[in-house]
C-alpha cells in the first residue's frame, strides 16, 4: 500500500488568501491540528492551531511555516514509512506531492488507521497468541516453522521490547486458526513461553489438556 491509496475526499489544503479565523474553523471541521497552504499546485507552507491561536496576524500566509519538509511525503511512500513519519512528527495530517513536487492531496493519520485496518491481515479470521522470548533467542524463521507444523500460517506479527532495560521482546503472532492449542503446545516443546492468547479453547481438546493450559495461564 502506498500513500497515494490514503488521500482524503473530505478534508482540503487552505489558501494563502485565508484568513486565521477561517483557517482555525477548518482545522476544527477537518478535527486536524495541521494543515498545508497550496496555490498553484504547490506547498507553500503548513499552519497549525498553535500558531493560529497564537498569531495576531490576519491572514494565513503571513503565520505559515514555509519549512515544510517534515510535512511532505511522495505519493509513492509506502505504507510503513508513513506510518514511521506520523510516528516521528506526531502530525495530524500530512501533503502528498508527486516527483514533480505538485500537491496530490492530504493524507490524514485516522484515515490511514482506519483505512489500512480492514486491508491488513489484522481483519483476517483467526487467533493471535504473544509469544515471550530473549532477543538473542528470537528466529521468525523457527517461530514460523513450528506454526506451520501445526497447519498455521503467520498473517500478522508484530515485535516490540518488553521495556528499555530489558533483553525480552513480546513478538504477537496473529494465525489464520481460531484454535492455538497445539499450536502453542508446540512451542512450549521448543522453550517458547506463550503469555496471552484470545484462542477459545478447542471443543475437541480432552478435559485433561483443557486444565492444564489453565493452570499455566493462572501461573503466568
Amino acid at each position: 500500500m502506498f500513500a497515494n491509496q490514503f488521500i482524503s475526499n473530505e478534508i482540503f489544503p487552505l489558501k494563502k488568501s485565508d484568513s486565521v479565523e477561517s483557517a482555525g474553523l477548518f482545522l476544527q471541521d477537518f478535527q486536524v491540528k495541521e494543515l498545508p497552504i497550496v496555490e498553484g499546485g504547490k506547498v507553500l507552507g503548513m499552519v497549525n492551531e498553535t500558531i493560529l491561536q497564537q498569531t495576531e496576524k490576519n491572514g494565513v500566509e503571513e503565520c505559515m511555516d514555509i519549512s515544510i519538509g517534515s510535512y511532505l511525503v511522495h505519493e509513492f511512500t509506502h505504507f510503513f514509512e508513513l506510518w514511521k513519519r506520523f510516528n516521528q512528527t506526531h502530525f495530524d495530517t500530512l501533503a502528498l506531492v508527486n516527483s514533480e513536487q505538485q500537491f496530490r492531496g492530504i493524507v490524514a493519520a485516522k484515515d490511514v488507521l482506519k483505512q489500512s485496518y480492514s486491508s491488513l491481515a489484522l481483519a483476517q479470521e483467526g487467533s493471535f497468541l504473544i509469544i515471550e522470548v530473549p532477543v538473542i533467542q528470537y528466529s521468525l524463521a523457527e517461530i514460523s516453522r513450528i506454526c506451520e507444523s501445526n497447519d498455521a500460517k503467520i498473517v500478522h506479527l508484530m515485535v516490540e521490547h518488553k521495556g528499555a532495560n530489558t533483553n525480552l521482546l513480546h513478538v504477537s503472532v496473529q494465525l489464520n486458526k481460531i484454535y492455538l492449542n497445539h499450536v502453542i503446545a508446540s512451542l512450549d516443546r521448543f522453550g517458547y513461553s506463550v503469555i496471552h492468547t484470545n484462542s477459545p479453547l478447542d471443543p475437541n481438546q480432552n478435559m485433561d489438556d483443557r486444565y492444564n493450559w489453565l493452570l499455566k495461564y493462572l501461573s503466568t
